[in-house]
């Protein structure tokens, strides 16, 4: 038994054979999807591409430094991980709750914030929405898409910025806490030099020795003295300088420590911003998508393939069934 050829001859034979029906199927399919078309919403898509600063380079505690020691070169746009961060926050569901807040999602699109179907809704409409990407350039590209254009552009205006002040809140939460513990370290030190203030009262009147002793040896004149003579006044001129020495460093050290703590101390909104727009998204006044002439020649040439599909494979089965008998 013979197995039936079917090369493309037979497919346009097949063609020719069926062309009325082919054509018109094809035209039915085209004029309902422009129909479709003309009938359902547009889809307006606002884009808009950030770049991100590198957070030490704004950093208070980094811009008041004058020792030259501690300066050191830092980039001004954001490193790899910094972008990473950044994606991670900005495609964040905490970012959704208070854009969809913020532009009124839930009265836009006719939903219910009480109703967990609608809140699922929400969800599934935003993350289809909202589209966000890394370039090789270490930007960020994001697009939004709505039936309102200026609603689109408002809402991705909206995730970058909500992005920034919560980035910025993030930074300004780290400083301050390390200025918390700062401050506790001061108020420690500062009880610490309250005793050994105490201390030296306490020698200065056993020993009578009342002049200024510099905490630096090479500098102390004894023959200045001018009280506290006598053997113990050795004594107590060494004991003395010995916790001025060390009630001396700790003052510096808690100078230090507070001009620390004033650095870090920040809000948010003195924190320098994070995301810069290199595009910023405006109201698109096209839709997304395949235009009305090519949704249509679209449509036609998908229903095109599939009746000459089904016609071919029809023709062959029949040829098939008519080699077996």
């Amino acid at each position: 038994m013979n197995t039936p050829t079917f090369d493309l001859v037979e497919i346009v034979k097949v063609i020719q054979r069926n062309l009325k029906l082919i054509i018109g199927i094809t035209a039915i399919t085209a004029i309902i999807g422009a129909i479709v078309y003309k009938v359902k919403d547009k889809e307006y898509k606002a884009s808009g591409e950030v770049y991100m600063l590198n957070p030490l380079y704004g950093d208070r505690n980094h811009i008041l430094r004058r020792s030259n020691g501690d300066m050191r070169f830092v980039d001004y746009f954001g490193t790899e991980g910094d972008v990473d961060k950044a994606m991670t926050m900005i495609d964040s569901k905490d970012v959704q709750d208070s854009v969809i807040t913020a532009c009124g999602l839930y009265g836009a699109w006719k939903l219910d914030v009480g109703n967990p179907r609608d809140r699922a809704a929400m969800d599934a409409r935003y993350t289809s929405a909202f589209e966000s990407k890394r370039t090789e350039n270490a930007s960020i590209m994001c697009s939004f898409e709505d039936t309102d254009p200026a609603r689109a552009a408002k809402v991705l205006d909206a995730v970058v910025k909500i992005t920034d002040i919560k980035f910025r809140s993030y930074l300004a939460l780290v400083k301050n806490n390390a200025k918390d513990r700062v401050n506790k370290k001061v108020a420690e030190m500062d009880r610490q030099v309250e005793r050994y203030t105490d201390s030296l009262v306490s020698l200065r009147n056993q020993y009578q020795i009342y002049d200024i002793i510099s905490p630096n040896r090479q500098n102390l004149v004894i023959n200045n003295l001018t009280a506290g003579r006598g053997a113990n006044a050795a004594e107590g001129i060494e004991r003395i300088q010995n916790l001025e020495s060390i009630k001396d460093q700790l003052v510096v050290s808690r100078a230090e420590l507070s001009a620390t703590a004033y650095e870090m101390e920040t809000d948010k909104t003195d924190e320098v911003e994070i995301l810069h727009y290199v595009s910023t998204p405006i109201v698109p006044n096209k839709p997304s998508g395949l235009g009305f002439i090519l949704t249509t020649l679209a449509c036609g040439f998908v229903a095109f393939f599939f009746c000459v599909l089904l016609f071919s494979f029809t023709a062959y089965i029949k040829a098939l069934a008519d080699t077996k008998r």
